[in-house]
C-alpha cells in the first residue's frame, strides 16, 4: 500500500471515529431526558452514514449543497436564471426552435372549451350551452386586453413564459366597448411585475413572499402586489405598486416542492449546457475560418536573413525569374502559377482539421442532454432524422406527446378552467346568456361544467390506426368522442358538420340518381 493510500485510510478512520463520538455524545445527552428520542437519534445517524452520498470524504467532498426551502432557492437565483434563459431563447437557434416546437404541439390553434351545463336533474341545458359556445367563439378573438391577439396567442405566450420565466400572471379586466362581445379581457403580466419589496409579515396579519400576499393560516394567496410599470422598461419606470385581490389574478406556475410559492424557469437545468455548447460551436466556426485563411507556409533555412534568402556561397538566388526584391515575391496562390523559390525555402500547404472528427458526436451528445431536459426527443429538438428508424421515431414521438399532454393539462387546470369560469360569470352579469337555473346560488357548479378540447395529432399509420380505433370503440375500450379528441377534433361538431354536408349533398345525389335513371331508360329504349 502506497503512503498516500495509507494516509487516506487513516484520515477516513479518523472521520468515522469523530462521527461516532458526536453520535455517542448526542445520544448520551438525550438519553436522560427521552430514551426513545436518543435511540431514534442514534439510529438516524447510523443510517445516514450508510449512504455513499452522505460521505464527507473522497472526490466529492466539496459537493455540499445547502438545504433551503424552494422559495429561498428561487429567490437566490431567479433573476440571473431568468435573464440567462431569456437570452438563450432569443439568441440560441436550438433553444428558440425547441420552444416553437413545444408551443406548436401544446397549443397550435388553441385549446377551446366545450360547454356541458346541466340542470339539477342532470338534463343538458342545450340552449344555454349553444349560446355560450357562440359567445365564446366570438369572445376568444378579442380576449387579449391589448387587442393584439386571440386566446390561442395568449395560450402560446403562457407556455413560452413558463419555459423562460417559470411563471406568469393573468389579470382579468373588463371592457364593454365592443357591443355583443362578453366584456371580459385578459391582461398578461410578467413575473418582473412582482413588487418584491412587499416581503415578510404584514400589518393585516398576513404574510408576503416577494409580492405574493398569503393567508398565514392556510398559505393561500389573498392578493398580489404588482408594479404598475415593468421595472426593466426603457422608459422611466415607476416603482409604485397596486394590490390586486387574488380572485382577479391567475398565477400560473408548476409547483415542484411543497415549500414553493412561485415559479422558476423550466430551462434552469438546461440553460448552461445550451449556452456552453452554442459558444463552443461559435468558437469552432471562428477557428475553422481562421485556419482556412492560411493556405500555405514558406519555410526558410535562413530565418534571420533580411530580404530575399541567400543560398550557400552568398549568391542571390532568383525569385520568380529575375526579381530579387522581397516585396516582389508572390504572397498568394493563383491559377496556372509557376513560381521559383530561393535556395533554402520550401512551401508547406496548410492542413487544418477544424472542427475535427469528434465534433459531431460531441455536439450530438449535448443536444441529447438538452432534449432530455426539455422532455423532447433528440430528433424533434435538432430536426435531425438521419439516424432515426421508423420504430424509434414513432416510439420517441409517442413518448414526447405525453410531455405535451402534461403541459396541456397544467394549462387547463391552472388557467383554462378559471378563465372559462370568468367568462360564464361575465356573460351572465352582462345578461348575454339564456336563463341558467340556480346560477346565482351556486355559480361554481356551472363554472366546472365544461371540457377542454386540446389539439391532437394525426395518425402516423392512418390505415392501421383507424382499424385499431374501430376495434377499441367496438369493444367498448374507448369512445368516438375520445378517439376524435385524440386527433384534435370535437366529435359533436364532427357529427353536426356531417349533417350539414349531407343536407348539401342530398339534393345533388337525388339529381345524380335521377340523371342515371333517365340515362338507363334511354339506353333501354334505344336497344
Amino acid at each position: 500500500m502506497s503512503i498516500p493510500a495509507t494516509i487516506r485510510k487513516i484520515y477516513r478512520r479518523a472521520q468515522v471515529a469523530r462521527y461516532n463520538v458526536v453520535t455517542a455524545i448526542g445520544s448520551g445527552l438525550l438519553a436522560p431526558l427521552s430514551p426513545r428520542h436518543a435511540a431514534v437519534y442514534r439510529h438516524n445517524r447510523n443510517q445516514y452514514r450508510t449512504y455513499v452520498a452522505g460521505e464527507l470524504s473522497g472526490p466529492n467532498k466539496n459537493f455540499r449543497p445547502r438545504n433551503r426551502s424552494a422559495d429561498a432557492e428561487i429567490r437566490r437565483g431567479e433573476k440571473l436564471v431568468t435573464a440567462r434563459v431569456r437570452d438563450q431563447i432569443q439568441n440560441n437557434p436550438l433553444i428558440c426552435g425547441g420552444i416553437e416546437v413545444i408551443c406548436y404541439n401544446v397549443v397550435r390553434n388553441g385549446i377551446m372549451p366545450e360547454f356541458t351545463l346541466r340542470n339539477n336533474e342532470g338534463e343538458q341545458l342545450t340552449e344555454a350551452n349553444a349560446s355560450l359556445q357562440r359567445l365564446f367563439d366570438r369572445w376568444q378573438r378579442h380576449a387579449d386586453a391589448t387587442g393584439h391577439g386571440w386566446l390561442c396567442d395568449l395560450q402560446k405566450l403562457i407556455i413560452r413564459h413558463l419555459w423562460s420565466d417559470g411563471q406568469i400572471l393573468i389579470h382579468r379586466v373588463y371592457d364593454d366597448s365592443l357591443p355583443g362581445v362578453v366584456p371580459l379581457r385578459l391582461e398578461l403580466l410578467e413575473c418582473d411585475h412582482f413588487d418584491q419589496s412587499v416581503d415578510g409579515p404584514l400589518k393585516n396579519g398576513n404574510v408576503a413572499r416577494r409580492g405574493i400576499e398569503l393567508d398565514r393560516a392556510t398559505g393561500r394567496p389573498v392578493a398580489y402586489h404588482i408594479l404598475i410599470d415593468h421595472p426593466g422598461d426603457y422608459h422611466a419606470a415607476s416603482m409604485d405598486s397596486r394590490r390586486i385581490p387574488a380572485r382577479d389574478i391567475i398565477h400560473v406556475y408548476d409547483r415542484r416542492r411543497a415549500s414553493q410559492f412561485s415559479g422558476i424557469s423550466w430551462l434552469a437545468a438546461v440553460v448552461m449546457e445550451a449556452y456552453r455548447m452554442d459558444e463552443y460551436r461559435i468558437y469552432e466556426q471562428d477557428g475553422a475560418r481562421a485556419a482556412a485563411a492560411f493556405v500555405a507556409f514558406v519555410h526558410s533555412a535562413y530565418p534571420s536573413a533580411p530580404g530575399p534568402q541567400l543560398p550557400a556561397g552568398g549568391q542571390t538566388a532568383p525569385v520568380a525569374g529575375t526579381a530579387t526584391a522581397a516585396e516582389e515575391r508572390p504572397t498568394e496562390i493563383t491559377r496556372n502559377q509557376i513560381t521559383y523559390l530561393p535556395g533554402g525555402q520550401q512551401v508547406t500547404i496548410a492542413d487544418h482539421n477544424r472542427p475535427g472528427n469528434n465534433y459531431e458526436p460531441f455536439v450530438k451528445d449535448s443536444k441529447r442532454n438538452q432534449a432530455s431536459g426539455m422532455t423532447m426527443s433528440y430528433e424533434a429538438l435538432s430536426r435531425d432524422f438521419t439516424d432515426a428508424s421508423y420504430a424509434s421515431a414513432r416510439s420517441g414521438s409517442l413518448e414526447e406527446r405525453l410531455s405535451y399532454q402534461s403541459q396541456q393539462g397544467l394549462l387547463n387546470r391552472q388557467a383554462g378552467s378559471t378563465i372559462v369560469g370568468w367568462f360564464i360569470e361575465a356573460a351572465w352579469l352582462a345578461a348575454m346568456t339564456p336563463d341558467i337555473p340556480g346560477y346565482a346560488a351556486d355559480p361554481q357548479k356551472y363554472h366546472e361544467m365544461h371540457e377542454h378540447q386540446e389539439p391532437g395529432w394525426t395518425w402516423v399509420d392512418p390505415k392501421n390506426d383507424a382499424l385499431a380505433a374501430k376495434v377499441l370503440v367496438d369493444e367498448y375500450f374507448d369512445t368516438r368522442t375520445g378517439i376524435s379528441a385524440q386527433r384534435g377534433r370535437n366529435f359533436r361538431r364532427n357529427v353536426e358538420k356531417q349533417i350539414e354536408e349531407l343536407e348539401l349533398i342530398l339534393p345533388a345525389e337525388k339529381l345524380r340518381n335521377e340523371i342515371a335513371r333517365l340515362r338507363n331508360d334511354t339506353e333501354a329504349m334505344e336497344k
